[in-house]
């Protein structure tokens, strides 16, 4: 029953329109970590100077915030929720058992969205996702994907079913095939970086037996695969080509009014190039409204000290997460693989966009908490075998 709360909020995350019910979970949720916290003291926090750093320059930036009523209201969405999940389930994740409660959470919660999918798009009859549908966007679904991929991973290790390997291997197969049909080329990008990675770590930390010469087989097929599906996805979409991409005009002019005050932005939250910018808006592309970079747009709402706060951020986990990759316990070593894929996919997915808000960084902070709190908890249990503990109170 304790877990319970965050095992909702983690299958209605995904879902558009349910922000209301999602706050409602994690506020039950965090009473429940509030008791946790009472009986048995307040956890380390992983990447806690990092993050002390960013909430810190995203109110700095209130005193030059062009709209301080907006750039307040999103830090609280951005940092204040995305802390309170982050270490809610670093509290609540302490066993093997918890995790696997909160990766079913998931599991149930991708399959229903997965349905969704499916059903608008062949119910409609329309070669192209629907946008507005009840699965979400197409950014935002394959977005999704990248974080729950690793996810899936790790259900390999936690989940007690004796066939968890090839339910696991279904559910990857599946949300692959929903990723084709929305039809978002970055996807396959940043997908192809993961798998890859994985295909490394898991050799690397002896996971996986096989040789040299069939890893760079596989890396090939890998890259030539990810290629074509790039091209389709193109071709399906009509997508602007990529030399004729209106973000390669936007950012060298974002980057240039970085510069202009690089050490103050204009306020916390993506709507700020709309705000404080709007000669860099083109009517020709209405959708780039803001910088499609979390990084540019972390420069426009903070300056330089911003775009340092999240880099550190992003630095400081996925070194954490690749200390936990070399641990003897193998769900441990598992979890910090799956925690390297999970930063490089998110960090990777929003250099030509950026999903880091809302539902979806919510997400990513719920995993990473997830992860991370298991790894603390196991390797500090009385039972766990002789773990190397890798410290998880970051930099």
């Amino acid at each position: 029953m304790r877990l319970l709360p965050f095992a909702v909020f983690l299958v209605i995350l995904p879902f558009p329109g349910t922000v209301a019910l999602r706050l409602l979970a994690l506020a039950a949720g965090l009473a429940v970590c509030a008791w946790t916290w009472h009986k048995s003291g307040f956890p380390q926090v992983p990447a806690r100077n990092a993050l002390l750093f960013w909430a810190g320059c995203a109110l700095l930036s209130l005193a030059t915030a062009i709209d301080p009523a907006y750039s307040l209201g999103e830090i609280k969405n951005e940092i204040g929720y995305a802390m309170a999940a982050y270490l809610g389930f670093i509290a609540l994740t302490r066993t093997r058992e918890d995790a696997a409660f909160f990766v079913k959470a998931l599991i149930l919660g991708s399959l229903a969205l997965a349905g969704f999918g499916l059903w608008e798009q062949f119910s409609v009859g329309s070669a192209y996702w629907k946008e507005g549908g009840i699965a979400g966007g197409s950014g935002s679904y394959t977005t999704y994907l990248l974080a729950l991929l690793p996810v899936l991973l790790w259900a390999g290790c936690v989940l007690p079913h004796r066939q968890r390997w090839s339910l696991v291997t279904g559910l990857i197969a599946l949300q692959l095939i929903v990723a084709a049909l929305a039809g978002q080329r970055a996807f396959w990008l940043v997908f192809a970086l993961q798998a890859l990675l994985a295909l490394y770590l898991l050799r690397a930390r002896g996971f996986i037996a096989i040789s040299a010469s069939r890893v760079w087989t596989i890396a090939v097929a890998a890259l030539i695969l990810s290629a074509l599906l790039v091209v389709g996805s193109t071709a399906k979409r009509d997508t602007v080509p990529w030399t004729q991409d209106p973000r390669l005009t936007t950012w060298p002019a974002v980057a240039a009014r970085i510069l202009e005050q690089p050490l103050a932005g204009k306020g916390f939250g993506r709507e700020i190039m709309k705000k404080a910018y709007p000669d860099l808006l083109s009517a020709k592309y209405p959708a780039v409204w803001h910088a499609h970079n979390l990084f540019l747009n972390y420069g426009m709402a903070m300056g330089i000290p911003g775009i340092l706060a999240i880099v550190l951020i992003f630095f400081t986990l996925l070194r954490t997460f690749w200390k936990l990759s070399r641990a003897e316990d193998r769900v441990i070593a598992m979890a910090g693989i799956c925690g390297v894929l999970l930063v490089t996919g998110v960090i990777a997915r929003n250099l030509a966009n950026d999903f880091f808000q809302r539902d979806l960084a919510l997400l990513f902070w719920s995993i990473a908490g997830m992860l991370l709190g298991y790894a603390r908890h196991a390797a500090n249990a009385p039972s766990a075998p002789d773990t190397k503990k890798a410290d998880l109170a970051g930099a």
